[in-house]
């Protein structure tokens, strides 16, 4: 599976929904739990820039993450993380954090899950409808049923919640959500309906 190519669309949407956030929308809150939407964009850059640097050997360029600029510093170190991933660094080993030691290419994997659900978080956020990419949502949740279900990447303190419920008739991108932690919003009721 060619996760680079992958990964690479699902920055391509993220940088989308990055560009359209008003001055006005930073400090609303998401589902992603007490982060705000400016919280999301700047841990977004930050994955972004200490994966680069580790696939690439070199020291972490660190972007300013004011407002004014997060739309930019986004786009700015998106290309420059898809462009350190590279044959050899998917075959090294990251020193990945709560995920312990992983070969470049689960990083990747980890990563594009977690770009594909905060932008899903960063739409919920703004209001807008999310429309899900199929085929990246399927793998995404592929790759999200592997995570460990406990500490240190699950629960308080960890990378991620522990699984929400999903009803049955779920799509892919709305289980991957659930299985990541996050509560599916309500269904509009059809109200005036016979």
């Amino acid at each position: 599976m060619d996760f680079l190519a992958l990964t690479t669309r699902a920055h391509h949407a993220t940088r989308t929904t990055i560009a359209g956030i008003g001055a006005d929308d930073w400090d609303r809150s998401t589902p992603c739990a007490e982060w705000t939407v400016h919280d999301i964009v700047e841990h977004l850059i930050d994955n972004n820039e200490r994966a680069a640097a580790r696939a690439a050997d070199r020291p972490r360029t660190t972007r300013s993450t004011t407002v004014d600029n997060l739309a930019t510093a986004y786009e700015e170190s998106s290309a420059e993380f898809l462009a350190a991933f590279d044959d050899q660094a998917l075959k090294k080993t990251f020193d990945f954090g709560k995920f312990g030691p992983l070969p470049g290419k689960n990083v990747l994997a980890v990563l594009f899950a977690d770009t594909l659900v905060h932008d899903w978080d960063l739409n919920t956020a703004l209001g807008r409808e999310h429309r899900w990419d199929d085929e990246l949502a399927t793998v995404a949740l592929s790759v999200a049923s592997r995570f460990p279900d406990g500490t240190p990447v699950r629960g308080p303190g960890g990378a991620f919640d522990h699984a929400a419920e999903a009803p049955p008739d779920a799509s892919a991108g709305e289980r991957l959500i659930a299985l990541l932690g996050r509560s599916l919003p309500p269904t509009p009721s059809a109200k005036g309906i016979l």
